[in-house]
């Protein structure tokens, strides 16, 4: 059987040597042949999968060759850090059938009949929660460090124009670039328009400076000596006096170009759209020219879907997501998966008992001499770090569970009909929406994907000539291959009979 391998580092300078060798013989462990090699040298904390180049090369050649069904990861940490994007992953490739091999943990994503596999289910989502933790853990050390240099106004990286880091980290002015932020404040003050400054400037200085970055400067308290850090204020050398500072932003807040906010079109599924050839779909949107859509950024592809009527089939989505959440058998499976849940958590609570009492016998047979202090503090150290990682998995217990027990409590929810609410309502229950040449899917995240034929664009037109009130009353979810509930119920049952344990 045929297989590709991912493979990444998270910076340029790492080697992926040992990688190679490593997932060559993981292949031939497994009896694969492994035809081809994709790798990306980028932090996964900082992009998701969609944004990797080597991840995206492996997407297009698994379409392209249809008889290539594994692929092979020496760890689950490889696909991402976060949950979100191990999860999004897994099922996309468990959808196609194909089947992921980790080897650190020695699972497959597929069983040997090509189904799901219910032990790697629960171990990918755990560790995937488990790296998650690590990533927040490691961005609060960061974020920590950062606040304690910049206290003592270090963490400066010399980024604002007019200062650089002087030779103990601080900022100080710089004094080829001071005279030109002088002259910008002083022609900001006498109610100069940006792109008049900008013209000044290029003349007098040679530096064309965009009209946002205009605004920027004039905007930031660095230049009349405060530098904001999160919560902190702290004193740096002034370039211009306060008074100057404050007459050219009250000379930017009176002009009526700065007055009113540019129309901005919310975009209620930003970063969770993408084409079926895996680029990423941007909105365009011109009133003018009556353009509404969603269109591939792969200009050689054409895709593209009707914005409003996507926002609209999501909107009836995830309306009928939160009804089938008031369904009773999704009420039962809700506390079964809080039994589990608890269940994990008492088999956990008792690892944690059997490691303490190893921890006490321990400092007992160092008590009496038959242990050193480097034996005790080793097998003190190893013990202490097992017992925080089974403590954080029970904290993500517990909140799945209070967050499932409130769910079963709550009534259906409502959704707003402004956008920017409407986005934020629904970012934990939209996983991601791929537009394909004929039909859109919507996939929710633990539920399940909407496939939904495209609208014909002719009678789109014609519903948008209608009056407001008289528009789109007929429009449902128009799926492609609709199922009954009755139909549904019986497939479950016969899942549930065939492939369940008794």
């Amino acid at each position: 059987m045929k297989a590709v391998a991912y493979l990444r580092v998270s910076t340029q300078e790492q080697s992926l040597e040992r990688q190679y060798d490593d997932i060559k013989e993981f292949a031939s462990k497994k009896k694969l042949n492994l035809v081809e090699i994709f790798e990306d040298k980028i932090s996964a904390t900082k992009t998701k999968t969609d944004e990797r180049f080597g991840f995206n090369e492996m997407k297009k050649y698994l379409q392209l060759n249809g008889d290539v069904k594994n692929i092979l990861v020496l760890e689950i940490s490889r696909l991402g850090r976060k949950n979100n994007d191990i999860q999004n992953v897994v099922e996309h490739y468990i959808d196609k059938g194909i089947n992921i091999h980790i080897k650190d943990l020695n699972i497959s994503t597929l069983d040997d009949t090509g189904k799901r596999s219910f032990a790697s289910d629960m171990m990918i989502s755990m560790l995937g929660v488990m790296s998650s933790n690590e990533t927040r853990l490691l961005g609060s050390r960061i974020s920590s460090g950062k606040m304690s240099r910049a206290r003592k106004n270090l963490a400066f990286g010399g980024k604002i124009i007019g200062y650089k880091k002087g030779e103990d980290g601080t900022p100080m002015i710089d004094e080829v670039e001071a005279p030109m932020i002088r002259r910008i404040f002083e022609l900001a003050g006498k109610d100069l328009g940006m792109r008049n400054i900008s013209t000044l400037i290029e003349s007098e200085f040679g530096r064309k400076i965009a009209i946002g970055t205009l605004t920027g400067i004039i905007r930031n308290s660095f230049h009349r000596g405060i530098r904001k850090y999160n919560d902190l204020d702290l004193v740096v050398p002034a370039i211009v006096s306060t008074d100057l500072w404050q007459t050219a932003n009250d000379s930017i807040d009176s002009r009526s170009k700065f007055g009113s906010r540019t129309k901005v079109h919310t975009n209620i599924i930003k970063g969770k759209i993408n084409c079926v050839c895996g680029a990423i779909m941007h909105q365009k949107v011109i009133p003018q020219g009556r353009i509404d859509s969603f269109i591939c950024k792969d200009e050689t592809c054409k895709n593209s879907i009707n914005r409003p009527w996507l926002f609209r089939m999501i909107r009836r989505i995830v309306e009928r997501h939160a009804q089938k959440t008031k369904d009773e058998q999704v009420r039962e499976n809700f506390k079964l998966h809080i039994l589990s849940y608890k269940a994990k958590i008492d088999v956990n609570n008792k690892e944690i008992e059997k490691l303490e009492n190893r921890q006490k016998r321990a400092r007992d047979l160092y008590l009496d001499l038959e242990y050193t202090k480097e034996d005790y503090n080793e097998i003190k150290s190893e013990t202490s770090k097992q017992i925080e990682e089974y403590n954080q998995i029970n904290t993500k217990l517990n909140q799945v569970i209070k967050t499932s027990e409130n769910a079963l409590k709550t009534d259906i929810k409502h959704f707003s009909e402004d956008l920017e609410l409407f986005k934020n309502e629904i970012k934990e229950i939209i996983s991601h929406v791929t537009i394909e040449k004929e039909e859109v899917s919507i996939k929710i995240f633990g539920w399940s994907e909407y496939d939904l034929a495209k609208p014909n664009p002719i009678k789109l037109g014609w519903e948008a000539r209608k009056p407001i009130n008289e528009r789109y009353l007929n429009e449902g979810l128009p799926f492609r291959h609709p199922i009954s509930d009755d139909d549904l119920e019986m497939m479950i049952d016969d899942y549930t009979k065939n492939h369940l344990p008794n």
